[in-house]
């Protein structure tokens, strides 16, 4: 028994000394350290409450943690965004936002393209998206809480699209998107990085 305090911590506490802790994770026994604010103790140790950083007063005997929050990413004006279209209608298509500056955001955003905003004069935006394509596209306003998306100029616009026939991967010859397995031709607005993009 005759260790100083730092010699006689458990393992645990040695290795959390001053990391990132989850909910749960295992601090030190009661023996060593009380809980302190972000920790509780349950049947003999002490365990993290929250995820955040770690913490030991020595003078105190008192394990701590600070929480650790995490700054949400929300769409703004300009900024890339990468998402699954759903819905399409006539004029307009919902995007499911999922990268916001090539990172993951959970749960995604809501955005909508208007044909006015895809760079191809097209009468039915069917003929630009359909359901199912990943797009990359650019927020232009996010007013009143609606994320309005523009996939105009040749960084933007479909990267991945599937056939709506068999629903297999589309591949890029020229100018064309066509079905390697049934051999359909399919017409998008595409990007110029169609199927080169890496999604996480």
């Amino acid at each position: 028994m005759g260790e100083p305090v730092e010699a006689g911590m458990s393992r645990g506490v040695k290795r959390l000394r001053s990391g990132l802790v989850f909910p749960g994770d295992k601090l030190a026994v009661i023996e060593e350290f009380l809980d302190g604010p972000g920790a509780y103790q349950e049947d003999g140790v002490v365990r993290s409450a929250e995820l955040g950083d770690v913490k030991f007063d020595l003078e105190r005997r008192e394990v701590r943690v600070s929480k650790r929050t995490r700054t949400p990413i929300l769409p703004e004006e300009g900024l890339e965004v990468i998402g699954e279209v759903g819905s399409v209608k006539r004029r307009t298509a919902n995007v499911e936002i999922f990268y916001i500056k090539g990172v993951e955001v959970s749960p995604p955003f809501t955005g909508v393209i208007h044909i006015s905003s895809v760079g191809l004069e097209v009468k039915n935006m069917n003929l630009a998206l359909r359901s199912g394509d990943i797009v990359k596209a650019r927020v232009i306003n996010t007013k009143n809480r609606f994320t309005q998306l523009s996939i105009e100029g040749s960084r933007y616009g479909v990267i991945y699209a599937f056939c709506s026939k068999c629903g297999s991967l589309l591949e890029q010859r020229r100018m064309r998107l066509i079905c390697p397995r049934c051999g359909r031709v399919e017409r998008r607005k595409i990007a110029r990085t169609y199927g080169s993009e890496e999604l996480a």
